[in-house]
């Protein structure tokens, strides 16, 4: 068929993954917190140049509409003892998601290292404050952008999206861009945190923690956590 394109395994060398960083972890000496080994990985993935976008993760959430899940790659704003922060408008799929259903799946992968780092957990909007003050650090730009996309809506043409943001551009010519009403944030809250190490032959390096009541608790806090290394 014309335009087809077919992938076989043989025709392409596969990677052979050699990482590190878990070889310690479970062997009954006083390890790193969840937030502390988050915080050394996410430090080194910054720094490594093959690491295109350090922050970008995959959001899975529930579609109780169609009795599917759902997924897509956003960005990560930060992450501390309580969880990790997002922002996006909330009338869009996955805001009307997360109203329906307040957990999630997220995964951070920086495949150049050979790691990933998988969470599930609950998800609150963050307060009115937070979201005032990353609002007002975003580019001008991206504060338009934010008021002419109805985001998820339908679009018959693409001319009807760059014609929606010259129009708020216009509207907010040199003058700081309020916080729309639907937009804000989300802290996904976890109960299980794993990391994951690509190693040769597939024997990867899994461990997790699990929250010791199932509801979420302070990564920091080594006391409320029980951790398991897992089988590849």
């Amino acid at each position: 068929m014309d335009g087809e394109v077919a992938v076989r395994g043989d025709e392409y060398e596969r990677v052979v993954y050699a990482g590190s960083g878990l070889e310690e972890l479970g062997r009954g000496a006083t390890g790193p917190t969840i937030l502390e080994l988050l915080e050394s990985w996410w430090a080194q993935a910054v720094a490594d140049p093959r690491v295109g976008e350090p922050s970008a993760a995959s959001l899975a959430t529930y579609d109780d509409a169609t009795d599917l899940p759902d997924n897509r790659i956003l960005l990560i704003k930060d992450f501390d003892a309580h969880g990790l922060r997002f922002f996006t408008n909330r009338d869009s799929a996955k805001g009307r998601q997360l109203a329906a259903t307040p957990n999630a799946a997220l995964v951070m992968l920086w495949h150049p290292m050979f790691r990933q780092v998988r969470f599930r957990g609950h998800v609150e909007q963050t307060d009115p404050a937070e979201d005032l003050e990353y609002w007002s650090s975003r580019p001008h730009a991206s504060q338009v952008a934010s008021w002419s996309s109805r985001q998820s809506a339908p679009v018959d043409r693409r001319e009807d999206v760059t014609a929606g943001f010259e129009s708020a551009e216009a509207r907010f010519l040199d003058v700081d861009v309020p916080l729309p009403e639907t937009w804000g944030g989300y802290r996904l809250r976890p109960v299980e945190v794993e990391f994951w190490v690509g190693m040769p032959a597939r024997l990867h390096d899994r461990v997790l923690w699990r929250s010791t009541d199932g509801t979420p608790h302070p990564l920091d806090s080594p006391e409320r956590w029980t951790l398991q290394r897992l089988q590849p």
